[in-house]
């Protein structure tokens, strides 16, 4: 058998937070498990905090992490897309997601009675989209549209042009996005390449707020997780490290000139 690491738990009240009671927990495979106890409240709220965004990705990978953002609410192994969206529709809740340079997260709301239902749907999502041909195909196009929105919206694309003015060549100066280029050439291997490399458990954190007990969360958590709890791994230690210094510009100021009636400045 493997071998399993043991619970680590670690419980504080934070003021900041208004008082509430913070717990953490690191479970088998190094996943970091974050409670804040509300218990003046009806509702909770869950996120899958995965540490990958488009920082992390290579000129051709430009883009993958938001993409396969998008893949991963068109269905599981066992749940379509309509089934993910009844689930949550059918409790009154809400489950999107959304991409950071350096993060993605997948997150859920809804009354506390149907917490147990919202950390399985954002589980099953997170571990197991099956990443299909067709749904690429189709959320390619959608990207392709969020790409052109993005062009044709000066308070969108100045944040765009901010990063890669301060950034440069480095990964944190391309957008989330990616290009017209890169999407367009991504295939469904790489993305799902991409997906088995970087979504593993040590590099994740639940994260749970409202009307909650840590116990109950963490023996939910063990359930949604259970095939991907074996083994000793930490947690992934939170990245660090200087922008190589020559991959930014010389000068770094740039100016967009378009035919609006505002200006936009970052």
């Amino acid at each position: 058998m493997p071998r399993t690491a043991p619970v680590r738990t670690l419980t504080r009240r934070l003021p900041a937070t208004g008082g509430g009671l913070i717990t953490r927990s690191v479970l088998p495979g190094g996943l970091r498990v974050v409670t804040e106890a509300m218990p003046g409240v009806r509702s909770a709220s869950v996120g899958v905090w995965v540490p990958v965004g488009s920082r992390d990705e290579t000129p051709a990978l430009s883009g993958t992490s938001h993409f396969l953002e998008h893949l991963l609410f068109k269905g599981t192994a066992t749940r379509s897309s309509l089934d993910i969206a009844a689930a949550m529709d059918a409790v009154g809740g809400e489950c999107n997601a959304f991409t950071e340079k350096e993060h993605t997260c997948y997150y859920a709301t809804v009354v506390d009675r149907d917490l147990p239902l919202a950390v399985d749907v954002v589980a099953d999502v997170v571990l197991h989209a099956t990443v299909g041909a067709r749904d690429v195909e189709v959320e390619r196009g959608v990207v392709l549209e969020e790409l052109a929105m993005r062009d044709d919206d000066p308070s969108d694309l100045v944040h765009d042009e901010f990063a890669e003015a301060l950034y440069g060549q480095d990964p944190l100066g391309r957008s989330i996005l990616g290009s017209v280029a890169s999407i367009s050439a991504l295939t469904r291997r790489q993305i799902a390449g991409y997906y088995r490399r970087r979504y593993s458990t040590e590099g994740m954190v639940v994260a749970v707020a409202g009307n909650v007990s840590h116990a109950e969360v963490l023996r939910l958590v063990r359930r949604a997780f259970a095939g991907a709890l074996d083994g000793v791994a930490e947690p992934r230690p939170v990245r660090t490290g200087p922008l190589d210094p020559s991959a930014a510009p010389v000068t770094p100021i740039r100016v967009v000139g378009d035919d609006t009636e505002q200006a936009n400045i970052v």
